[in-house]
């Protein structure tokens, strides 16, 4: 290759990396996959999000392969035995009425739209998230994505929770990247999935 082209072709390749980062065309992580660019046009036609909205969303995704290795293994598996002695404790019951007693109002108007008494509202989110001090750590949308496109037994389920989340978030304007929540995607006080 002569000097000139070689100037040339550095140029062209100069123009292209500034004009894309501009224009967000640069792809990393997860985009360049195309089942995952199947997956944005799936989302896009079925909701009518713009792709640009949903590649975004995507964008930071990064693969968690602790998740994957917890989600491999499990510990939600044990029998009523074993879970009582660590849900049935004094600690755990007085935390119970304290968080009742300073959510009454809340809890009050949850039960009377949803139908769930609010002794079963404290119950789960005592189980959940120990009174909403234990939501987790992982960031959700890393997490969906990685159990979506890189755990196969279970990628059609948490596809559908990527692409809820992906719903809930462009529905009530939240910021993909603040979502934390546990190894499986679930997030919140009740640690619901999407």
């Amino acid at each position: 290759m002569n000097l000139n082209r070689l100037i040339i072709v550095l140029m062209l390749l100069l123009f292209w990396g500034n004009t894309a980062a501009r224009t967000g065309v640069i792809e990393r992580g997860y985009l360049q996959r195309p089942e995952v660019k199947t997956f944005i046009q799936s989302v896009h036609q079925k909701h009518g999000i713009p792709v640009p909205k949903i590649a975004a969303f995507l964008s930071a995704a990064r693969q968690q392969t602790r998740v994957l290795e917890l989600i491999a293994k499990p510990a939600e598996g044990k029998p009523w035995s074993e879970y009582r002695p660590i849900f049935l404790t004094e600690k755990r019951i007085v935390g119970g009425q304290k968080f009742w007693q300073e959510n009454l109002a809340n809890l009050e108007m949850a039960a009377k739209a949803y139908g769930v008494p609010e002794e079963i509202i404290v119950a789960i989110i005592g189980v959940e998230t120990f009174y909403g001090t234990r939501m987790g750590g992982f960031p959700v949308v890393d997490t969906l994505v990685s159990l979506g496109f890189d755990y196969p037994p279970r990628s059609e389920f948490f596809l559908s929770q990527l692409e809820n989340l992906i719903l809930l978030a462009d529905e009530e304007s939240l910021n993909p990247a603040q979502l934390k929540g546990s190894y499986a995607g679930a997030m919140g006080m009740g640690q619901f999935i999407p």
